[in-house]
């Protein structure tokens, strides 16, 4: 059927519906751009505004015809408002002042990723797994910087290009108090403008004597840090590894995280699961509650007291002895050479002040580095140029692993090089498994291997003189005494990417005897 005019009955109601549906979406556009103009322009918190900026820049790509209106009403408000109103808008086009990406499970930094805003005073970045922040320096208005709950093991260096930075909450990181971390907040200029900064629960940041350092040091900043173990003066020392004292249990025990004292608690000593993990350490009385678990030195000192009831003259366990696989001796020779051609290019090297060393330097595999390098690490960087510096000493001693355990040659991701490293009871947190440990020097045959807990109530030596030794450090291991004055570099060989080796023995190999 046709109309007069000859259009047809479909074509019309095709028409109608066009119109209608023109019509909704119209009316879906008006609904939409005045919930993102009130988003942005009513509600102040940060990361609403984030969000509703992100959003309307999708929208009005997706509508340019509701952008260009909008972008025409906006001109024609702005000629019609006073002057200090249209200062005021010039102001807005510079930014908000303060935006937030949090909790978006970043790994990466960029820029790119904030609008271009000169403004912006307050940035929070919390909860995603960052670890630097390339270009930071470029916000040079920023006063307030959230990077809580990321991956960060170090401040991140730019900080110190942000002239108004007074306020950075760090907590919940991987931070440790090493040379980088220092120099950012003591050496001038340091953080000129800091007056608040928070570096509570990161593990390594954990010491009272730490505590006392930066407010002596920092006296016109609010700082807050978690002290886990006090150290009043005249207390035990034990904070740091490079500060505990190997031939005592309390040292050998720190390592652990309160958690694995209270389970040795109840594991070798029959305390009360309740008991232990709440309320008093011991079985409570009658009407005590048991919602306050006990504080660290407390549980400390209740599994030194069981120790003391079980053990030969209440502090000493059993030390049984373990070989490791013989080096050859021209391997040793050559590889002698390397190390000490290497401490003579670095007088002064010490890359975990947390260890007792002369010298400790970390070497990262090829492989491990390269990938990083091409989406831009900075860390990954300076391992490569690190790794070229020393690229001979990584192949004598990968060639010295290679006779004992091919695969692990082929494998192993690190290469920890030292120089006088002495006792430090500690556990690797980043390694996925055992790793290999040889010694050379002048110092004695049978001393100066690795102790490591072989279980509650035993230590296992393992002789490393020209020997690998395969041990896992993700149980507590130190080094043995050995002679003051006495030469003595040693390798160890560890992975921390790849698949997780399960935690079975401490030390792998045939126990000698025990003492």
């Amino acid at each position: 059927m046709e109309n007069e005019d000859g259009t047809t009955v479909k074509a019309e109601r095709a028409a109608r519906k066009e119109a209608k549906r023109q019509a909704k979406a119209a009316k879906q556009a008006k609904r939409e751009e005045s919930r993102l103009q009130r988003a942005l322009t009513c509600d102040e918190r940060p990361h609403v505004k984030m969000a509703a900026s992100l959003a309307a820049d999708v929208y009005f790509g997706h509508f340019p015809q509701v952008r260009d209106a909008m972008q025409e009403v906006q001109e024609e408000e702005q000629q019609q408002q006073p002057e200090q109103e249209a200062a005021a808008v010039d102001e807005k086009a510079l930014g908000p002042a303060s935006t937030s990406l949090c909790g978006l499970t970043l790994r990466e930094f960029s820029l790119s990723l904030l609008p271009p805003w000169a403004n912006l005073k307050a940035l929070n970045l919390s909860h995603n797994e960052l670890s630097e922040l390339p270009g930071i320096e470029n916000l040079t208005a920023l006063s307030e910087l959230d990077i809580c709950r990321n991956n960060f093991r170090s401040l991140p260096s730019p900080l110190r290009k942000l002239p108004h930075l007074a306020k950075l909450n760090a907590s919940r990181n991987n931070l440790r108090p090493n040379a980088a971390f220092f120099v950012l907040l003591l050496q001038s200029p340091g953080l000129p403008s800091l007056q608040d900064l928070d570096i509570t629960f990161n593990k390594k940041c954990f010491t009272q004597a730490l505590a006392d350092m930066l407010q002596a040091e920092l006296p016109t900043v609010a700082l807050r840090i978690t002290v886990t173990y006090p150290s009043p003066p005249g207390a035990y020392v034990g904070d740091a590894a490079c500060d505990r004292d190997p031939t005592l249990l309390r040292s050998q025990l720190e390592p652990y995280t309160t958690l694995q004292l209270r389970s040795r608690l109840v594991e070798t000593f029959g305390f009360d699961v309740d008991s232990t993990f709440g309320g008093s350490v011991g079985a409570p009385h009658e009407g005590e509650s048991c919602a306050t678990p006990p504080a660290r030195k407390d549980l400390m000192e209740c599994l030194l007291e069981s120790y003391a009831k079980v053990l030969p003259g209440g502090t000493t366990r059993k030390l049984v002895r373990l070989l490791g696989t013989s080096v050859e001796p021209s391997v040793c020779t050559g590889l002698m050479s390397e190390l000490r051609d290497w401490s003579s290019r670095y007088e002064e090297h010490q890359e975990r002040p947390m260890i007792s060393a002369e010298k400790y330097m970390i070497l990262r595999s090829p492989p491990e580095f390269e990938a990083k390098i091409s989406a831009g690490s900075r860390t990954a960087t300076r391992a490569e140029k690190k790794y070229g510096a020393n690229q001979s000493l990584w192949a004598a001693a990968q060639a010295a692993l290679a006779t004992v355990d091919q695969a692990f040659a082929d494998t192993f991701t690190g290469l920890a090089v030292t120089q006088g490293f002495r006792g430090s009871p500690h556990i690797d947190t980043t390694n996925i498994g055992p790793f290999y440990g040889l010694s050379l020097g002048d110092f004695a045959d049978g001393t100066g291997g690795v102790q490591v807990e072989l279980d509650a109530m035993t230590v296992c030596e393992v002789n490393t003189k020209e020997r690998l030794g395969k041990i896992d450090g993700r149980f507590p291991h130190w080094v043995a005494p050995y002679e003051e004055g006495c030469e003595r570099f040693s390798l160890i060989y560890y992975q921390t990417e790849g698949e997780v080796v399960p935690k079975t023995v401490a030390a792998f190999g045939d126990v000698l005897r025990g003492e």
